[in-house]
């Protein structure tokens, strides 16, 4: 890669609210709603907490998924139940979230105990 060609931007950032500009940065390739990016942004950052504790995958996404955590997001967005629940069905019927997991195309790489993360755009240049 030609060093020359590359813009590097340095952004201080919350673990928290780099949920939320991973899916405004991903934003034109799912086309998500505003809420529905509120709403997976918060799974996605209970999801890396829980991570750090939980390494049995299908103990972490059964607490992730389960009434207590569902309410806490719930409460988190100070959203109304009946909204939450449609928010939740529309990312179901989006497969975001199927059999009570997030689709790992959602789900950032991160390392648990990184405080770094990366998003590289590689522009290909196909005409003149």
């Amino acid at each position: 890669m030609n060093m020359k060609n590359t813009k590097t931007a340095n952004i201080n950032i919350s673990l928290k609210q780099l949920f939320s500009v991973w899916l405004e940065i991903t934003s034109s390739f799912h086309k998500l709603r505003k809420q529905e990016k509120k709403v997976l942004s918060l799974f996605l950052y209970h999801y890396f907490k829980l991570k750090q504790e939980i390494t049995n995958d299908t103990i972490l996404w059964k607490v992730l998924f389960d009434y207590d955590k569902k309410e806490e997001i719930k409460k988190e967005l100070n959203m109304p139940d009946q909204s939450f629940r449609n928010i939740l069905t529309s990312l179901r019927k989006k497969n975001v979230i199927k059999d009570e997991m997030i689709s790992n195309i959602y789900i950032p790489t991160l390392e648990n105990k990184s405080k770094n993360f990366k998003v590289i755009f590689n522009f290909n240049i196909i005409d003149g």
